[in-house]
């Protein structure tokens, strides 16, 4: 299944993923429901129950297209269409050349993933703080894991069910974990009726964590008593996302956090994960010898140091002079979670043009940074003529621009209002050799050929060009 070599050419890994996160929505709903056993799994029962889980899936691919169809919706004008074809049946599209857009995006994206800034060494560092501050080895639990599959493997099927105190119980039994660590262990890892989302959460808010993704030992009550179900390799799947999509930015299981100890190996990760990123964008600078600034929270001058570490600006992660392009680019690096749907992107589009009650957004803190800059020119200069002893060193000519560096790539980076660019960009930014891709879309109606130059920001509402095949020129 993981080489999908038995699938249809005809089913994307799209499709998959969507199936599948459809699929775990039924097993996370399944906590409220009370089971009860007796009826055989025979031609019967499937016959029955194929209809209601095809009912469930279309239900469950409805929810999130129109989850999606917000998202969009929310941060692109004019973009979704409703139809109905000659069936009567309704048909979602989006407008103008918006379509192409995305799919050009989606190849797009691929190639910036792979070349992601990450934790090469999140998981290793998550098995060391799990037998520093548990006592608990990772192989220990996948061995029993993988005992208890082996013990119920005569059942069948790829999920077993136990009474839930067989985790914790056999985790002292077998290795000496303290029978209360155990159980503060295993219940990080537990979603139940109780700390379950609803789910329009789960449709609308997949950044968190009380999810089966997470939270792979699902708790349901067959015949009364609650039973613990988990998968193979659903184990080894929660941990990597820990390591690398949630505690870098401090999160992890309240269950978890309560151990001192745990909870200092979160937060030093959470402290790193940014230097990362800053490291990798200046190794890209120093590859181009440029001129630049790294974590600037005051300016140099003869008079002293003057600070923009203050409300309403803040430090300025890079100051880079590129000489190429006469620019001085006021860089912020803001190390993203990875997104991978458009719900999960609407978050990223949140904090970057929206902000919150709390936080201005980081787009009106750049503008406010602009601001400032822009007033005190001779300060930078002046600035990196002491940084680089070089009295001569001179900015005329030179403007300033903000912008945003990511470690992983987001959605709003095609339409945003300060640029942002993938750490994989930075170097032909600053030498001048980056372009921006452009494409003439024709679109065609029944009565004209509509012909749109799409340029970068790549979701505007277009102004068409109209060309009619069957009009002479002198008809005009």
């Amino acid at each position: 299944m993981h080489a999908h070599q038995d699938i249809s050419p005809d089913i994307s890994g799209r499709y998959i993923a969507q199936y599948r996160r459809i699929l775990k929505f039924i097993l996370e709903m399944g906590c409220e429901v009370q089971m009860v056993t007796g009826e055989a799994t025979d031609k019967k029962f499937r016959e029955r129950m194929e209809p209601i889980l095809h009912d469930l899936l279309f239900l469950g691919d409805m929810i999130l297209m129109c989850v999606d169809l917000y998202a969009e919706q929310t941060m692109i004008d004019d973009v979704i269409d409703i139809s109905f074809d000659k069936h009567g049946l309704y048909v979602f599209s989006r407008r103008h050349h918006y379509e192409f857009i995305f799919e050009h995006i989606i190849k797009e994206l691929g190639s910036h993933l792979t070349k992601s800034v990450v934790d090469d060494n999140g998981l290793e560092h998550f098995k060391a703080a799990l037998q520093n501050c548990f006592g608990i080895r990772y192989e220990d639990v996948g061995h029993l894991i993988a005992s208890i599959h082996k013990e119920n493997e005569p059942k069948g099927g790829e999920v077993v069910g136990v009474g839930w105190e067989t985790l914790p119980v056999n985790l002292h039994n077998l290795f000496g974990v303290p029978l209360d660590i155990a159980e503060q262990f295993f219940r990080g890892l537990r979603l139940d009726r109780n700390n379950k989302m609803d789910l329009l959460d789960l449709a609308c808010r997949p950044y968190k964590l009380n999810r089966y993704l997470y939270k792979p030992i699902i708790i349901w009550n067959i015949d009364g008593k609650d039973y613990a179900l988990f998968g193979k390799n659903s184990w080894t799947e929660a941990i990597i996302q820990f390591a690398t999509n949630a505690i870098p930015w401090g999160k992890a299981p309240e269950e978890w956090m309560k151990n001192d100890c745990f909870r200092n190996y979160v937060h030093s990760k959470e402290d790193e994960h940014d230097k990362w990123l800053d490291d990798a964008v200046e190794e890209k600078l120093n590859n181009q010898k440029l001129p630049y600034d790294r974590n600037v929270k005051h300016l140099k001058s003869s008079k002293g140091n003057v600070s923009i570490d203050v409300e309403g600006l803040g430090e300025v992660d890079f100051i880079i002079v590129a000489e190429k392009v006469k620019k001085i680019y006021v860089s912020d690096c803001k190390h993203l979670l990875g997104r991978y749907d458009i719900v999960n992107q609407k978050n990223d589009y949140n904090v970057f043009a929206v902000g919150s009650k709390k936080n201005k957004s980081y787009n009106q803190t750049m503008t406010d940074k602009l601001t400032w800059f822009n007033q005190n020119k001779d300060l930078v200069q002046e600035h990196f003529r002491i940084k680089y002893n070089d009295p001569n060193f001179s900015l005329d000519g030179y403007s300033f621009e903000g912008i945003f560096i990511v470690n992983t790539p987001t959605f709003y980076m095609y339409n945003a209002d300060y640029r942002i660019y993938t750490i994989t960009q930075i170097e032909e930014v600053v030498t001048g050799e980056f372009t921006d891709p452009t494409f003439m879309v024709v679109i065609d109606d029944d009565e004209s050929e509509k012909i749109l130059n799409v340029k970068y920001p790549y979701f505007q509402k277009p102004t068409y060009i109209t060309f009619d095949p069957f009009k002479d020129d002198d008809d005009k």
